[in-house]
């Protein structure tokens, strides 16, 4: 299908009806990433407090508008995931533009700083995209560690937007009744620039909590798992599903 025409159709998923549509974000990820020899998590989070530093008095759009995570691969096997992922996201298009292109022009020392750790010359690629919530959630508290599951899609030839819309009514209705309502959000993400393999848009799972994660497994191995499959399998093809661990960077603002 073409990218194009499966961009518009699930913009529109699950809101067809609705009065307004969710949000959506402007995201960017550092795919594929490995770390310098020697280094660690542990180090990028210090590089991450002086990027913070950095951001507060150069950055134009500033820490309340743009928010980076670090990805880990936990259960996920030779993929573009790589050993970590730089995740990024802003609240609106013009703020990511801005900043973006503030990094661009003055960005240069703070990224030799990145460089030593796992800066962009350690990932495979850097892709912009378009991050459009399919099922939401909110009043969340900040942890340090959230469980995510990751897959990358291709729409099947002759789906619809009402195919979808019913898929993810379903689904998320299910979920609620099974406990998990404000526990479990879900994203599409839609490549923009920079993709490097061929599908229409990245899925993405996101888990409140440790807790979260246990009962969504239970859920889904009495019966949850059956019905996943039935939804979207005549809709999709899926590939690479990987569970990572997203630990926010210092700051971080909001959105944890």
């Amino acid at each position: 299908m073409k990218k194009i025409l499966l961009t518009v159709v699930l913009l529109s998923t699950g809101y067809v009806f609705s009065q307004s549509m969710p949000p959506t974000f402007p995201v960017e990820m550092y795919y594929g990433c490995t770390y310098e020899k020697g280094k660690d998590i542990n180090d990028l989070m210090e590089v991450g407090e002086d990027w913070r530093e950095w951001q507060e008095e150069n950055d134009p759009v500033g820490r309340e508008n743009y928010n980076a995570w670090i990805f880990t691969a936990d259960f996920a096997g030779a993929s573009v995931h790589g050993k970590s992922m730089w995740f990024g996201m802003s609240n609106n298009w013009k703020n990511f533009m801005k900043s973006h292109f503030n990094w661009v022009r003055n960005g240069t020392d703070m990224s030799k700083k990145f460089e030593k750790v796992m800066g962009p010359s350690n990932c495979m690629g850097h892709m912009m995209g378009l991050m459009f919530p399919t099922k939401q959630a909110e009043g969340w508290e900040p942890v340090d560690v959230r469980p995510i599951f990751t897959s990358l899609c291709t729409a099947k030839e002759n789906t619809s937007m009402m195919d979808f819309n019913s898929a993810y009514s379903k689904m998320n209705a299910f979920l609620d009744a099974g406990g998990m309502a404000n526990k479990v959000a879900m994203f599409n993400i839609f490549p923009i620039a920079g993709q490097t393999t061929d599908y229409d848009y990245a899925t993405m799972m996101v888990l409140k909590d440790d807790d979260a994660l246990g009962e969504l497994a239970t859920l889904m191995s009495t019966g949850g798992a059956a019905m996943q499959s039935s939804l979207f399998e005549p809709l999709q093809e899926c590939v690479q599903n990987s569970m990572m661990l997203s630990s926010p960077l210092p700051g971080n603002t909001n959105l944890n």
